[in-house]
């Protein structure tokens, strides 16, 4: 009722079926951790989807008071991860459950297989042939499914009916992940929309220790792309900034996230994904904290809002907005009645640039949305990354918005640049622009 009574349009649930009485094994631990129901309670489960589902259909039968919009998007678990530890037998067997009872509550449900996570898998730009060893190569703390595992899922299209999955704040995450789903479905000879249900930042370090550089490798965090092993140490201090509260530190972090999340959400757009959920609304307390040695990297830094939360009362109280609100108000702004993102192919290696048209009735001009990806980690020392874009135009000139990604920064700075023999030079950064013609 709050979000829609704020604006949103579409809303997305998942549905967890961890339950100290009717789960399999719910308080073991890995690798005997079971979450899906027994089967002398599958009816009960069914009977639990078939009600939230009608809850929310927006039919008038039996829905929540006052509901404005129809909930179409139910995720069944919340991540093929160790969030969802169970054998993927038992999982396939209550995702029937769902999907049926589901579709008997509403015809119009989206239902979500539980999403896949295969941050790390891309790394290396495999091609179909080198998919199982790139998958077999990812850290079990990422994926502890297999992709056999995954690949027995997708072999399920008829409980499903949209693909669902998860990836990192990086645009050629978003790629190589549409493109590696795009080919399952395809060699298995369906097609189906695509869903990114979650996102995380670019975090550079996960799954473990981030503020040491040194001992197991086991303890240690998960370097991620757009790091690499080389810099550890480099990102021990870094992370150390962040959990004594670096003010500096903060705020370029802060930055960051808001504009590789922008990246993303033009990634997918221009990937054709119909739906996507961006990170974070707040922090990840305690996972900022010193205690936890930045376990979860810059994710546990990547809300939008600044909070308080009152743990005995649950009440989280909003006390301040960051980069991220306004950078994704920006782009929303900017894409609104907007219904095409395409890629446009540049020669300068690193460069991105998409092209946004209106082809329906509104008959709005195009705009450009472009940025420079160097490929390598920059961190708050290092000098910023620049290119130039060799924007072809006919105006005589065009106008460039940076993204917002300053701390207390609420509108985004724009200038002018003159073009000359039909060429508008464009200097760019990792912080997305967007490009506008004028007369």
């Amino acid at each position: 009722k709050e979000y829609q009574g704020a604006g949103f349009e579409e809303c997305m649930v998942g549905l967890k079926s961890k339950c100290s009485w009717a789960s399999i094994a719910p308080a073991a631990l890995l690798p005997d951790t079971n979450f899906a129901p027994k089967p002398e309670y599958m009816p009960a489960y069914a009977a639990w989807i078939k009600a939230v589902v009608e809850r929310y259909d927006g039919d008038a039968v039996e829905d929540m008071p006052n509901l404005e919009h129809p909930i179409r998007y139910y995720e069944i678990g919340v991540e093929f991860s160790s969030y969802e530890p169970e054998p993927v037998d038992d999982y396939l067997g209550m995702l029937d459950a769902a999907y049926h009872a589901a579709h008997e509550a509403s015809a119009n449900v989206i239902v979500l297989q539980c999403p896949f996570l295969v941050v790390s898998a891309f790394v290396n730009d495999p091609d179909p042939a080198e998919y199982e060893a790139a998958f077999a190569a990812v850290d079990q703390r990422i994926m502890y499914h297999s992709l056999e595992d995954i690949r027995a899922i997708l072999d399920r299209p008829d409980l499903f009916d949209a693909v669902n999955f998860h990836c990192g704040a990086l645009a050629e995450d978003v790629d190589a992940t549409v493109e590696w789903l795009r080919y399952e479905m395809e060699s298995r000879e369906y097609s189906k929309p695509l869903v990114c249900s979650d996102t995380l930042p670019s975090s550079f370090v996960g799954w473990g220790n981030a503020t040491e550089c040194t001992g197991d490798l086991d303890s240690l965090g998960i370097v991620l792309p757009p790091a690499s092993e080389a810099d550890r140490c480099r990102l021990a201090d870094y992370f150390t900034k962040l959990v004594n509260a670096d003010a500096a530190t903060l705020d370029w972090l802060h930055g960051y996230i808001a504009e590789t999340m922008v990246e993303t959400v033009v990634a997918a757009a221009e990937q054709g994904v119909s739906f996507i959920n961006t990170a974070y609304m707040e922090d990840l307390f305690p996972l900022n904290t010193a205690a936890l040695k930045a376990s979860a990297g810059n994710s546990a830094w990547a809300g939008m809002v600044e909070t308080t939360w009152n743990l005995v009362t649950q009440e989280h109280v909003t006390k301040g907005y960051r980069p991220l609100f306004y950078a994704l108000r920006q782009l929303a702004t900017a894409l609104d009645k907007y219904n095409v993102v395409e890629r446009i192919s540049v020669d300068t290696l690193g460069i991105r640039l998409y092209r946004v048209r209106c082809t329906d009735a509104h008959a709005l001009p195009d705009f450009w949305i472009a940025w420079y990806e160097p490929g390598t980690l920059v961190l708050p020392d290092d000098a910023v990354p620049q290119s130039t874009l060799q924007f072809e135009t006919t105006a005589k000139r065009v106008s460039v918005e940076t993204l917002i990604t300053k701390p207390s920064q609420t509108s985004a700075e724009s200038a002018t640049v003159a073009q000359s023999g039909g060429i508008a030079e464009i200097a760019l950064t990792p912080t997305p622009v967007f490009i506008r013609e004028s007369a």
